[in-house]
């Protein structure tokens, strides 16, 4: 067994594309979700295959989910994943409750209502996840307040006129929306933490409590950000508004309340993109990723070997898909080539 380990890991380095670098037998009648109309897919999803297709295959095709074994942390209370759902259940339950009742995003109740809602948040944490110490407590819990603070800052400078707050579609009972494309249709379901109107219609709003780095640059960046485009077109077809743009909002420190909007006209090409996307996949092409910066936050990194140093991610699949997909010489890269080279068209 260690004798094949280790042919394994020689053929990933240094052999052409085959099944141990995600590429596979054509099934598309079995992986292709437009020949499917029961299988429903959300943005992160097509965002997975679009960021890296072997991470895609991991994931969504094989199932090879992570154990859920949370290791504890001396130094940190939540992980990413937590502490953003946390602020994503105060942003909309402070905006919710404010509607109700009639409060200004100007009167400081309106502060102090998105506090509360954070302190509750966090109670209701503390006894699913446990705490490393109240050192580490104080201090998360201390940038948590700062930051509900400053989306409450950017709630007041917008002054957003908002219809629908977690507008969810193809979500448990709810009908999901169709995306039609070229080789065929795919089924999307999904929430949007925010919607928008004026006089010139929808606006489509999505919350990152992350950094914003990135953000300012192309539409779709190589494939790996989708939701925008994907949201934009359900919310069109289930209010049945011209959607004018969708927008991704930072209301926390570290992204600075910076807003990064895509107008229409730059999210329509989404349906051609995701159509090259799934027409790799009906192929078999399930190709890793030609960047090491994909693999910094990737539930399989430890598959690929990836390693994290001072200066980022090391992968030498990473490595390795960037030099074919540079040559342009294999036919399993053809797909990957097209997503990074789209917006160059």
């Amino acid at each position: 067994p260690l004798d094949r380990g280790l042919a394994v890991l020689q053929a990933r380095r240094q052999g052409s594309p085959g099944p141990v670098h995600g590429v596979v037998e054509p099934r598309p009648e079995r992986l292709d979700p437009r020949k499917d109309p029961a299988t429903v897919v959300s943005a992160s999803r097509l965002e997975s295959l679009g960021t890296c297709p072997l991470r895609y295959l991991h994931q969504s095709v094989l199932r090879a989910y992570p154990p859920d074994d949370p290791e504890l942390d001396p130094d940190m209370w939540l992980d990413h994943r937590d502490r953003g759902i946390l602020l994503h259940r105060v942003f909309d339950l402070t905006l919710r409750t404010a509607k109700e009742k009639g409060m200004k995003p100007s009167e400081r109740a309106f502060e102090v209502l998105a506090l509360d809602a954070l302190r509750e948040g966090i109670e209701e944490l503390r006894h699913e996840v446990p705490s490393p110490g109240e050192g580490t407590l104080t201090r998360e819990i201390a940038a948590l307040r700062e930051d509900v603070r400053s989306f409450v800052r950017m709630i007041r400078e917008q002054g957003p006129e908002y219809v629908a707050l977690e507008f969810t579609f193809g979500i448990g009972d709810q009908e999901s929306v169709t995306l039609p494309l070229e080789g065929g249709s795919v089924e999307l379901r999904g929430a949007i933490d925010r919607v928008d109107q004026d006089l010139e219609g929808i606006h489509v709003v999505d919350y990152k409590t992350g950094g914003a780095y990135g953000y300012g640059r192309e539409v779709f960046n190589g494939g790996r950000r989708l939701q925008h485009a994907l949201y934009a077109h359900a919310a069109e077809a289930r209010l049945g508004d011209r959607v004018v743009d969708g927008q991704y909002h930072f209301p926390t420190r570290k992204g600075q309340n910076q807003s990064f909007i895509y107008r229409r006209e730059d999210l329509r090409p989404v349906n051609e993109l995701v159509d090259i996307m799934l027409e790799g996949v009906a192929q078999g092409h399930f190709v890793p990723t030609d960047s090491a910066d994909d693999c910094t936050f990737c539930d399989y990194a430890p598959v690929c070997r990836v390693r994290q140093t001072t200066w980022g991610s090391v992968s030498p699949l990473a490595e390795w898909s960037k030099e074919h997909l540079n040559t342009g010489l294999q036919p399993a890269f053809q797909h990957l080539k097209r997503v990074r080279t789209f917006e160059e068209e």
